[in-house]
């Protein structure tokens, strides 16, 4: 058994970056489910479907959720889904971007606890400010 990933995204950015992730890496070692959340869809929807995908993928050491902004209604389904878990098996981590995808896969063999704070500090480990004073030779 391993942890499983949970991607809740607005339109299709979840599935587009994971889709980019995989073919980087050549395969996932994760089990993934994406869900789209769109500008009409109810939050209550949003939450059951998120509740079906989590039942799914959860195999014993629980989901890890990414979502793409803090807040959002992606967001907030994700913390509604957290909340509803009384098993505390489900970590909510926020900003999705492409090096947090790359480095949860490389670190799928972690407990959940432990790849949570990876895909949480791959944020800032992966911005950089290129500017002229910086030599790119």
């Amino acid at each position: 058994m391993s942890v499983a990933l949970l991607l809740i995204t607005h339109d299709n950015v979840g599935q587009s970056l994971f889709t980019a992730a995989v073919n980087m890496m050549g395969t996932s070692p994760i089990n993934c489910k994406n869900l789209v959340i769109d500008p009409q869809m109810d939050i209550e929807q949003g939450v059951i479907q998120a509740r079906q995908f989590y039942n799914e993928l959860n195999k014993g050491d629980g989901v890890l959720v990414i979502t793409d902004i803090f807040g959002s209604t992606p967001s907030n389904i994700a913390t509604r889904l957290m909340r509803q878990d009384s098993t505390n098996q489900t970590i909510v981590v926020t900003g999705l971007n492409l090096p947090m995808l790359v480095r949860v896969m490389n670190y799928a063999h972690l407990n959940l606890s432990e790849l949570a704070r990876k895909a949480g500090s791959s944020a800032s480990d992966s911005i950089f400010i290129i500017d002229h004073s910086i030599s790119c030779d």
